[in-house]
């Protein structure tokens, strides 16, 4: 007789290094990091969780491709856009969320939202891979010197960008990407939150295993916010 044991795979996380973005907060004060929240959402909440690795590889040992979900022995659950709304503290708009598809943004659209000139844009997007963007160096600096004249706006702006690219929809290390961006013009991402995990699960289930590259973070805060408190 065969087992019914399901295989074990093997997953990694992409882990982003944090530590410029983290100090460009690291003297801010309170009312500022507010004003940041008002706006964005609990990002540096996110941003600053300590996950613990194995238990999201432990979590997606469980997940059913066919039925899209989390199957345990007893039960079945999977997350929702409120549950991610709730724990982002981001509203979904009644608006098309991010698809993918479609021409990409000017430099003037891009530029706009985070107070650069397109001439500025334009200079310094660049490509990797195959995709275009910008540096986490470069958008540090700006926000950096945003800081410096004390422009709190824009240098939220930019750190809002930075947080899009690095932490909630990481692709490659050290850069923003089109993507990203493009989520970010939106300023609508719970249900490409939702998707990116679906999808990002689902494909290394399918691949019996490897890196499992979607928010990190907020996947885990999810699955804590499953289990019992002490």
């Amino acid at each position: 007789m065969g087992s019914n044991q399901k295989s074990t795979y093997s997953f990694k996380l992409r882990n982003p290094k944090l530590g410029l973005i983290k100090g460009l907060i690291s003297d801010v004060k309170k009312i500022r990091r507010n004003n940041f929240c008002v706006k964005y959402g609990d990002l540096l909440t996110i941003m600053n969780t300590e996950v613990d690795a194995w238990a999201i590889f432990t979590l997606a040992q469980f997940y059913d491709p066919p039925l899209q979900c989390f199957t345990f022995q007893d039960f079945q659950f999977e997350p929702t856009l409120e549950e991610f709304s709730h724990i982002a503290d981001i509203g979904i708009k009644d608006e098309v969320p991010n698809t993918g598809l479609g021409e990409f943004p000017t430099h003037q659209q891009i530029g706009s939202p985070i107070h650069l000139d397109k001439a500025k844009v334009k200079a310094n997007l660049r490509p990797k891979g195959d995709t275009l963007g910008f540096t986490l160096k470069f958008l540090v600096g700006k926000a950096s010197d945003f800081k410096s004249k004390e422009d709190w706006i824009a240098s939220n702006d930019v750190l809002a960008l930075i947080l899009y690219g690095i932490v909630l929809f990481p692709n490659i290390d050290d850069f923003v990407d089109m993507t990203a961006i493009r989520i970010f013009l939106l300023k609508n991402p719970i249900s490409t939150f939702l998707a990116d995990v679906y999808h990002s699960i689902h494909w290394r289930n399918e691949k019996n295993g490897g890196m499992i590259q979607c928010c990190a973070p907020l996947l885990y805060k999810w699955f804590l916010s499953h289990l019992p408190s002490e």
